[in-house]
């Protein structure tokens, strides 16, 4: 096994070494994989709509692509392990996509509904690999390039929002005798050019680390800037802002206090921090209105009459909206806060529910989409900030060993990642029913309830922190001490710094 010295010294090694072609590579991948993913999102309801058993199934294919993506999220780093790096695991899952992108494009020829739904599930897998994509960069650069260089993989989401539906558009009428398979024809094209990525000699090379090592190296920069995995966004200022505000927290408390090494220790003392619960649960509610709110959008506007080409333009002012704030969000997290950052977008998920409650106009549905992805980005930004700072914290905290502490900050994240991904599959599948019984109106009152959720937690959570700090300020002036309680919260700190 690498010891923790042994991987220093491997570090200092490297350092000055940049392989910014394998970063360019890697941008390059995500922006193929991403515009895959929105082109799905454009396409899948609509190709499902043509030939589901019942309108209240309409957002399933969405919905298992959603599903899978989850899954197979989980099961990345044990293959990483188990096909002995990322490079062989990457190939297979670009020749998976290439192979669930055919499924589709039959399915859509044969109408058949459950095939296109098992396609979508299928393509769950190359889209998490593709998530991972950003993690995988980091091994490419030193330590003092990470945050640059998830920034630089992360502009390639811009690039697949922008190609993805716009391509979905051009190519749905591409087969005249079966709609929507043009669409699939592109994202097995995307994933054909994933793979000659992928296989190129010597354009991306991954050093020879475990995953064990490369996680326990990166942990703070990955977890700020990890935005679900599922999701689909994260920013490089968040993830440095999210490792000060650590690094300060552990200054004041004489550089952790260890209170037993364990993976289930951390997460007890992660998720003891009521601002830790709160984080998670704005993660889980901003993702799941949006899911809702936005699942059967491209349905909706095909019902108002709106041509496949209108659709796809609000479905890409969505997609750009999710991602492009990302950047300065991320830096406002540690000027602001992350609860002030959150309380914003829990007003803009209430402004977007009331613009495309208003009408039904092109504009009321591009403006509203714009809203709604921002608003996602502010919340989800926000609150993956904090959960990265209250998941370093506690393991700086903990002690143990290297893998004892990583196992611990991947189950944390695992924790958020089910919570966040099992509410957003469901709202997804839910969404068609609520569009066929309540109708687009009146599903706009779960962006207002989903709004005021949001709130009540952040609340509880602020009420809750100034109570632990005024205990622990208590308990320091009882004892005489200057220690600090073991909560994390700094007893003269504003509640609301997040």
């Amino acid at each position: 096994m690498v010891t923790a010295g042994d991987a220093a010294a491997a570090e200092a090694a490297q350092v000055g070494q940049h392989d910014w072609t394998g970063v360019a590579a890697l941008c390059t991948g995500w922006a193929l994989t991403f515009s895959v993913v929105t082109a799905s999102i454009t396409a899948s309801n609509l190709a499902g709509a043509a030939f589901a058993p019942s309108t209240h199934l309409n957002t399933l294919p969405l919905s298992m692509l959603l599903i899978g993506q989850s899954v197979f999220a989980f099961s990345l780093p044990v293959a990483f392990q188990a096909m002995r790096g990322r490079l062989n695991v990457y190939r297979s899952t670009s020749v998976v996509g290439i192979a669930a992108s055919a499924l589709a494009a039959v399915a859509c020829d044969v109408r058949s509904f459950a095939g296109l739904c098992i396609a979508s599930f299928m393509l769950g897998l190359p889209a998490a690999a593709g998530q991972s994509f950003r993690f995988a960069a980091l091994s490419l650069v030193p330590p003092g390039a990470h945050a640059q260089t998830i920034g630089l993989v992360l502009t390639g989401g811009i690039a697949g929002a922008l190609v993805g539906p716009s391509t979905a558009a051009a190519a749905k009428d591409l087969f005249p005798s079966a709609e929507f398979a043009g669409v699939y024809l592109y994202t097995a094209g995307a994933f054909t050019a994933l793979l000659g990525i992928m296989c190129a000699p010597g354009l991306v090379s991954f050093p020879i680390r475990t995953e064990v090592e490369t996680k326990a190296k990166v942990d703070a920069p990955l977890a700020a800037a990890s935005l679900d995995k599922s999701d689909f966004t994260a920013s490089a200022a968040a993830a440095a802002d999210a490792a000060a505000v650590v690094n300060a927290n552990a200054a004041v408390n004489g550089g952790g206090v260890a209170i037993g090494g364990s993976a289930r220790s951390v997460v007890a003392v992660a998720f003891s921090q009521p601002s830790c619960c709160a984080a998670t649960a704005v993660a889980a509610l901003s993702y799941s209105a949006m899911s809702f709110l936005m699942s059967p959008t491209p349905l909706a506007m095909r019902a108002d009459g709106f041509s496949f080409t209108q659709v796809s333009h609000v479905i890409t002012v969505h997609m750009v909206s999710m991602y492009a704030p990302s950047i300065l969000v991320g830096r406002l997290v540690g000027t602001l806060g992350w609860r002030r950052l959150a309380l914003g977008g829990a007003a803009m998920y209430a402004m977007a529910a009331g613009l495309m409650y208003a009408g039904a106009s092109f504009a009321h549905f591009a403006v509203g989409q714009a809203c709604l992805g921002t608003a996602w980005n502010l919340c989800f930004v926000a609150a993956t900030a904090e959960l990265a700072r209250c998941s370093t914290e506690a393991v700086a905290r903990v002690g143990g060993s290297p893998e004892e502490r990583t196992r611990g900050a991947q189950r944390i994240q695992g924790i958020n990642d089910v919570a966040v991904f099992a509410c957003a599959g469901a709202a997804s599948i839910m969404s068609g029913a609520a569009l066929a019984a309540a109708g687009w109106k009146g599903m706009q009152a779960v962006g207002w309830g989903s709004a005021v959720a949001m709130v009540a937690c952040i609340a509880a959570a602020t009420l809750l922190d100034r109570g632990a700090a005024n205990r622990g300020e208590e308990d320091r002036l009882s004892t005489g001490g200057s220690d600090r309680s073991l909560d994390g919260n700094f007893s003269g700190g504003c509640p609301l710094d997040g």
